[in-house]
């Protein structure tokens, strides 16, 4: 019986092993879908919502360019987004693999978005934001990614909500997850 086991679990390590030598999908003519968000039933600011979704393209190996679209609503304020955005993706050298997964990528991205955006008890507002963005993206597999990433963005009217003040600045530490096929 503990011959079984073990053959069953060096059957299963090799099994899985082409799959822990892969690489990330983020050449060349693949795409990116990225999810992110929340939903709150119970925040101070009542049922709180954020939706952001991103589609892009790999126009070169490691390089994107694509759109993004975000909506958030609460009793308080409310947002929504649209913009561009491009993204570089660095490789690590080899000795750099995560311990479980398929690859750790570092990247960097910026975007331009329109933003209109409405605050409770004040006037509506629309701005062009100019945003940047780093972060690190751990590959679970070739095609599914969790990212962490720090946002910052900078709008030409007061159109974010940072400590009960309206603000032209926003600065974000993001958790999300990126899909490529």
């Amino acid at each position: 019986m503990k011959k079984m086991k073990w053959m069953v679990l060096g059957l299963a390590i090799i099994a899985m092993a082409p799959a822990a030598m892969g690489a990330a999908l983020i050449t060349q003519g693949s795409n990116e879908l990225g999810l992110s968000g929340f939903l709150d039933f119970q925040s101070g600011l009542g049922t709180d919502v954020n939706i952001e979704v991103r589609y892009a393209y790999f126009v070169i190996d490691r390089a994107s360019l694509g759109g993004k679209f975000c909506l958030r609503n609460n009793e308080f304020f409310r947002y929504f987004t649209i913009g561009v955005s491009g993204e570089y993706n660095f490789k690590l050298p080899n000795e750099y693999r995560p311990l479980f997964g398929t690859d750790l990528v570092p990247f960097v991205g910026a975007a331009v978005d329109y933003r209109y955006s409405n605050v409770k008890y004040m006037d509506d507002e629309s701005a062009v934001v100019f945003g940047a963005e780093g972060g690190v993206k751990f590959f679970l597999t070739d095609t599914t990614a969790i990212t962490v990433s720090l946002r910052g963005e900078i709008a030409t009217e007061d159109v974010f909500v940072d400590d009960d003040e309206i603000t032209n600045r926003d600065l974000q530490l993001l958790l999300g997850m990126r899909f490529y096929f």
